[in-house]
Protein backbone atom coordinates (compact mmCIF):
# COMPACT_ATOMS: atom_id res chain seq x y z
CA UNK A 1 0.00 0.00 0.00
CA UNK A 2 1.22 3.52 -0.79
CA UNK A 3 2.35 5.96 1.84
CA UNK A 4 -0.23 8.57 2.83
CA UNK A 5 -0.02 12.04 4.21
CA UNK A 6 -1.79 11.83 7.56
CA UNK A 7 -0.88 15.27 8.86
CA UNK A 8 -3.76 17.51 9.82
CA UNK A 9 -3.23 21.29 9.86
CA UNK A 10 -5.44 24.33 10.27
CA UNK A 11 -6.29 24.01 6.56
CA UNK A 12 -6.31 20.23 6.16
CA UNK A 13 -8.08 17.51 8.16
CA UNK A 14 -7.32 13.81 7.65
CA UNK A 15 -9.03 10.82 9.27
CA UNK A 16 -7.40 7.37 9.33
CA UNK A 17 -10.36 5.62 11.00
CA UNK A 18 -7.94 3.69 13.22
CA UNK A 19 -10.53 4.00 16.02
CA UNK A 20 -12.71 1.67 13.98
CA UNK A 21 -9.95 -0.73 12.87
CA UNK A 22 -10.09 0.67 9.34
CA UNK A 23 -6.60 2.18 9.30
CA UNK A 24 -5.02 1.40 5.92
CA UNK A 25 -8.39 0.52 4.40
CA UNK A 26 -10.17 3.88 4.38
CA UNK A 27 -8.77 7.39 4.51
CA UNK A 28 -10.79 10.64 4.45
CA UNK A 29 -9.37 14.10 3.93
CA UNK A 30 -10.60 17.64 3.48
CA UNK A 31 -8.78 20.85 2.71
CA UNK A 32 -10.11 24.35 2.87
CA UNK A 33 -7.55 26.65 1.30
CA UNK A 34 -7.83 30.43 1.29
CA UNK A 35 -4.95 30.69 -1.18
CA UNK A 36 -3.22 28.35 -3.61
CA UNK A 37 -0.66 25.75 -2.55
CA UNK A 38 2.03 23.90 -4.47
CA UNK A 39 1.19 21.33 -7.12
CA UNK A 40 0.23 17.79 -6.13
CA UNK A 41 2.95 15.50 -7.46
CA UNK A 42 1.94 12.54 -9.62
CA UNK A 43 1.33 9.51 -7.42
CA UNK A 44 -0.84 6.39 -7.21
CA UNK A 45 -2.53 4.34 -4.51
CA UNK A 46 -1.73 0.64 -4.51
CA UNK A 47 -5.02 -1.26 -4.67
CA UNK A 48 -7.00 1.78 -3.61
CA UNK A 49 -9.62 3.95 -5.26
CA UNK A 50 -9.79 7.71 -4.63
CA UNK A 51 -12.99 9.72 -4.86
CA UNK A 52 -12.77 13.51 -4.70
CA UNK A 53 -15.71 15.80 -4.08
CA UNK A 54 -15.13 19.49 -4.82
CA UNK A 55 -17.30 21.72 -2.63
CA UNK A 56 -15.97 25.18 -3.51
CA UNK A 57 -13.60 26.57 -6.10
CA UNK A 58 -11.98 24.50 -8.82
CA UNK A 59 -9.09 22.10 -9.29
CA UNK A 60 -7.24 20.61 -12.26
CA UNK A 61 -6.27 16.93 -12.17
CA UNK A 62 -4.32 14.92 -14.71
CA UNK A 63 -4.74 11.19 -15.39
CA UNK A 64 -3.14 9.37 -18.32
CA UNK A 65 -2.05 12.66 -19.91
CA UNK A 66 -5.57 14.11 -19.86
CA UNK A 67 -6.51 17.12 -17.75
CA UNK A 68 -9.86 17.45 -15.98
CA UNK A 69 -11.15 20.73 -14.57
CA UNK A 70 -13.15 19.99 -11.42
CA UNK A 71 -15.56 22.63 -10.11
CA UNK A 72 -17.79 22.97 -7.07
CA UNK A 73 -20.29 20.10 -6.92
CA UNK A 74 -18.18 17.79 -9.13
CA UNK A 75 -16.93 14.30 -8.31
CA UNK A 76 -13.63 12.99 -9.68
CA UNK A 77 -12.41 9.39 -9.44
CA UNK A 78 -9.06 7.70 -9.83
CA UNK A 79 -8.97 3.91 -9.88
CA UNK A 80 -6.48 1.61 -8.09
CA UNK A 81 -2.84 2.09 -9.16
CA UNK A 82 -3.67 4.96 -11.56
CA UNK A 83 -0.98 7.68 -11.52
CA UNK A 84 -2.59 11.09 -10.98
CA UNK A 85 -1.71 14.59 -9.83
CA UNK A 86 -2.30 18.23 -10.68
CA UNK A 87 0.36 18.34 -13.42
CA UNK A 88 1.86 21.84 -13.30
CA UNK A 89 -1.24 23.30 -11.69
CA UNK A 90 -1.29 24.30 -8.00
CA UNK A 91 -3.74 22.99 -5.45
CA UNK A 92 -6.34 25.71 -5.75
CA UNK A 93 -8.11 28.00 -3.34
CA UNK A 94 -11.34 26.29 -2.28
CA UNK A 95 -12.71 23.29 -0.36
CA UNK A 96 -12.21 19.71 -1.51
CA UNK A 97 -12.81 16.29 0.08
CA UNK A 98 -11.13 13.01 -0.82
CA UNK A 99 -12.03 9.47 0.25
CA UNK A 100 -9.49 6.73 -0.40
CA UNK A 101 -10.78 3.18 0.00
CA UNK A 102 -9.03 -0.16 -0.41
CA UNK A 103 -10.46 -2.46 -3.07
CA UNK A 104 -9.56 -5.95 -1.79
CA UNK A 105 -8.89 -8.82 -4.17
CA UNK A 106 -10.07 -11.59 -1.86
CA UNK A 107 -10.97 -10.04 1.50
CA UNK A 108 -14.42 -8.81 2.41
CA UNK A 109 -15.21 -5.21 1.54
CA UNK A 110 -16.01 -3.04 4.58
CA UNK A 111 -18.58 -5.01 6.63
CA UNK A 112 -20.19 -6.99 3.79
CA UNK A 113 -20.15 -10.75 3.22
CA UNK A 114 -18.34 -12.29 0.24
CA UNK A 115 -21.26 -12.11 -2.18
CA UNK A 116 -22.20 -8.54 -1.28
CA UNK A 117 -18.54 -7.48 -1.39
CA UNK A 118 -18.16 -8.87 -4.91
CA UNK A 119 -21.21 -6.92 -6.13
CA UNK A 120 -20.09 -3.69 -4.45
CA UNK A 121 -16.54 -3.92 -5.83
CA UNK A 122 -17.77 -4.78 -9.32
CA UNK A 123 -20.01 -1.70 -9.38
CA UNK A 124 -17.26 0.61 -8.07
CA UNK A 125 -14.66 -0.60 -10.54
CA UNK A 126 -17.25 -0.54 -13.31
CA UNK A 127 -17.88 3.20 -13.03
CA UNK A 128 -17.49 4.50 -16.58
CA UNK A 129 -17.33 8.26 -16.00
CA UNK A 130 -14.53 9.45 -13.74
CA UNK A 131 -15.84 13.05 -13.73
CA UNK A 132 -19.49 13.85 -13.04
CA UNK A 133 -21.84 16.06 -11.07
CA UNK A 134 -22.40 15.06 -7.45
CA UNK A 135 -24.96 16.16 -4.89
CA UNK A 136 -25.20 18.13 -1.64
CA UNK A 137 -26.04 14.82 0.07
CA UNK A 138 -22.47 13.65 -0.59
CA UNK A 139 -21.00 16.63 1.26
CA UNK A 140 -23.39 16.07 4.18
CA UNK A 141 -22.28 12.44 4.50
CA UNK A 142 -18.60 13.41 4.46
CA UNK A 143 -19.17 16.15 7.02
CA UNK A 144 -21.03 13.64 9.20
CA UNK A 145 -18.01 11.35 9.06
CA UNK A 146 -15.77 14.16 10.27
CA UNK A 147 -18.23 15.04 13.06
CA UNK A 148 -18.58 11.39 14.09
CA UNK A 149 -14.82 10.98 14.25
CA UNK A 150 -14.70 13.57 17.03
CA UNK A 151 -17.16 11.57 19.15
CA UNK A 152 -16.05 9.06 21.80
CA UNK A 153 -16.04 5.47 20.51
CA UNK A 154 -17.23 3.62 23.59
CA UNK A 155 -20.59 2.91 21.97
CA UNK A 156 -20.67 0.17 19.29
CA UNK A 157 -23.15 2.20 17.24
CA UNK A 158 -20.45 4.72 16.31
CA UNK A 159 -18.60 2.11 14.23
CA UNK A 160 -21.83 0.95 12.58
CA UNK A 161 -22.79 4.54 11.79
CA UNK A 162 -19.34 5.19 10.31
CA UNK A 163 -19.44 2.09 8.12
CA UNK A 164 -22.95 2.90 6.93
CA UNK A 165 -22.01 6.48 6.05
CA UNK A 166 -19.03 5.26 4.02
CA UNK A 167 -21.23 2.68 2.27
CA UNK A 168 -23.99 5.21 1.55
CA UNK A 169 -21.47 7.68 0.17
CA UNK A 170 -20.02 5.06 -2.18
CA UNK A 171 -23.50 3.92 -3.27
CA UNK A 172 -24.43 7.54 -4.00
CA UNK A 173 -21.26 7.92 -6.07
CA UNK A 174 -22.21 4.84 -8.11
CA UNK A 175 -25.74 6.20 -8.60
CA UNK A 176 -24.64 9.66 -9.74
CA UNK A 177 -21.91 8.34 -12.02
CA UNK A 178 -24.62 6.62 -14.05
CA UNK A 179 -26.99 9.54 -14.43
CA UNK A 180 -25.11 12.78 -13.91
CA UNK A 181 -22.13 13.20 -16.29
CA UNK A 182 -20.69 16.69 -16.62
CA UNK A 183 -23.02 18.37 -19.07
CA UNK A 184 -22.06 20.17 -22.23
CA UNK A 185 -22.19 23.91 -21.73
CA UNK A 186 -25.61 25.45 -22.11
CA UNK A 187 -26.12 28.52 -24.30
CA UNK A 188 -26.48 30.62 -21.16
CA UNK A 189 -23.16 29.43 -19.75
CA UNK A 190 -21.37 30.05 -23.05
CA UNK A 191 -22.97 33.46 -23.34
CA UNK A 192 -21.88 34.67 -19.91
CA UNK A 193 -18.39 33.16 -20.25
CA UNK A 194 -17.91 34.93 -23.56
CA UNK A 195 -19.24 38.17 -22.11
CA UNK A 196 -16.80 38.04 -19.19
CA UNK A 197 -13.82 37.12 -21.38
CA UNK A 198 -14.66 39.76 -23.98
CA UNK A 199 -15.00 42.46 -21.32
CA UNK A 200 -12.28 41.36 -18.94
CA UNK A 201 -10.70 44.84 -18.92
CA UNK A 202 -13.92 46.30 -17.49
CA UNK A 203 -15.13 46.27 -13.88
CA UNK A 204 -17.94 43.74 -14.58
CA UNK A 205 -20.37 44.41 -11.70
CA UNK A 206 -22.86 41.66 -10.85
CA UNK A 207 -25.82 43.85 -11.83
CA UNK A 208 -24.45 44.17 -15.37
CA UNK A 209 -23.91 40.41 -15.76
CA UNK A 210 -27.33 39.58 -14.35
CA UNK A 211 -28.94 42.08 -16.71
CA UNK A 212 -27.17 40.46 -19.68
CA UNK A 213 -29.05 37.21 -18.90
CA UNK A 214 -32.30 38.94 -17.88
CA UNK A 215 -31.99 37.70 -14.28
CA UNK A 216 -32.29 39.36 -10.90
CA UNK A 217 -28.99 39.80 -9.04
CA UNK A 218 -29.83 37.13 -6.44
CA UNK A 219 -31.05 34.63 -9.06
CA UNK A 220 -27.92 35.23 -11.15
CA UNK A 221 -25.59 34.64 -8.19
CA UNK A 222 -27.22 31.35 -7.20
CA UNK A 223 -27.44 30.19 -10.86
CA UNK A 224 -23.80 31.09 -11.52
CA UNK A 225 -22.51 29.29 -8.43
CA UNK A 226 -24.47 26.17 -9.31
CA UNK A 227 -23.21 26.11 -12.91
CA UNK A 228 -19.61 27.25 -12.38
CA UNK A 229 -18.96 25.85 -8.92
CA UNK A 230 -17.90 29.24 -7.56
CA UNK A 231 -19.34 32.74 -7.03
CA UNK A 232 -19.20 35.10 -10.03
CA UNK A 233 -16.71 37.43 -8.32
CA UNK A 234 -14.30 34.51 -7.82
CA UNK A 235 -14.61 33.49 -11.49
CA UNK A 236 -14.08 37.06 -12.70
CA UNK A 237 -10.96 37.50 -10.55
CA UNK A 238 -9.55 34.16 -11.74
CA UNK A 239 -10.15 35.21 -15.34
CA UNK A 240 -8.49 38.60 -14.80
CA UNK A 241 -5.45 36.89 -13.26
CA UNK A 242 -5.19 34.51 -16.24
CA UNK A 243 -5.23 37.54 -18.53
CA UNK A 244 -2.65 39.25 -16.32
CA UNK A 245 -0.31 36.26 -16.72
CA UNK A 246 -0.42 36.65 -20.50
CA UNK A 247 0.25 40.40 -20.27
CA UNK A 248 3.18 39.92 -17.88
CA UNK A 249 4.86 37.49 -20.28
CA UNK A 250 4.65 39.71 -23.36
CA UNK A 251 8.02 40.64 -24.79
CA UNK A 252 7.42 44.34 -24.18
CA UNK A 253 5.13 43.99 -21.20
CA UNK A 254 3.82 46.96 -19.30
CA UNK A 255 4.61 47.56 -15.64
CA UNK A 256 2.72 45.68 -12.92
CA UNK A 257 0.94 48.91 -11.99
CA UNK A 258 -0.11 49.57 -15.58
CA UNK A 259 -1.45 46.01 -15.94
CA UNK A 260 -3.32 46.34 -12.65
CA UNK A 261 -5.16 49.46 -13.79
CA UNK A 262 -5.65 48.06 -17.28
CA UNK A 263 -7.55 45.14 -15.76
CA UNK A 264 -9.60 47.53 -13.63
CA UNK A 265 -8.09 46.76 -10.23
CA UNK A 266 -8.39 49.62 -7.75
CA UNK A 267 -4.66 49.60 -6.97
CA UNK A 268 -1.47 47.73 -7.82
CA UNK A 269 -1.32 46.52 -4.19
CA UNK A 270 -4.77 44.93 -4.44
CA UNK A 271 -3.84 43.41 -7.80
CA UNK A 272 -0.68 41.89 -6.30
CA UNK A 273 -2.67 40.48 -3.36
CA UNK A 274 -5.23 38.85 -5.66
CA UNK A 275 -2.52 37.60 -8.02
CA UNK A 276 -0.67 35.86 -5.20
CA UNK A 277 -3.92 34.43 -3.85
CA UNK A 278 -4.55 32.59 -7.12
CA UNK A 279 -0.99 31.79 -8.19
CA UNK A 280 1.01 31.57 -4.97
CA UNK A 281 3.54 34.18 -6.14
CA UNK A 282 3.63 37.92 -6.74
CA UNK A 283 3.32 39.31 -10.29
CA UNK A 284 7.04 40.16 -10.30
CA UNK A 285 8.01 36.66 -9.11
CA UNK A 286 5.74 35.08 -11.72
CA UNK A 287 7.33 37.12 -14.48
CA UNK A 288 10.86 36.41 -13.32
CA UNK A 289 10.30 32.64 -13.00
CA UNK A 290 8.61 32.24 -16.36
CA UNK A 291 10.97 34.41 -18.37
CA UNK A 292 13.85 32.19 -17.19
CA UNK A 293 12.22 29.00 -18.50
Amino acid sequence: MSDFDTRSTTERSIITFNKFNLDGKVRLGRYSYKHVHGELETHSHDGMMEICYCDKGMQVYEVNGKEYQIRGGDVFITFPNEPHGTAKHPEEKGTLYWLIVQIPEKEKFLHYDNEESAVFIKELLGIKERHFKGSDAMKKMLDQLFALHEEPVQQPLYKLHTLNLISNFLLTVIEYSQKNPVRAQSDRISEIKNYIHNNIYESLPIELLAKALFMSDSHFKSWFKKEFGMPPVDYILRTKIEEAKKLLLLKDSESVTAIAFKLNFSSSQYFATVFKKYTGVSPAEFKQRNLKT
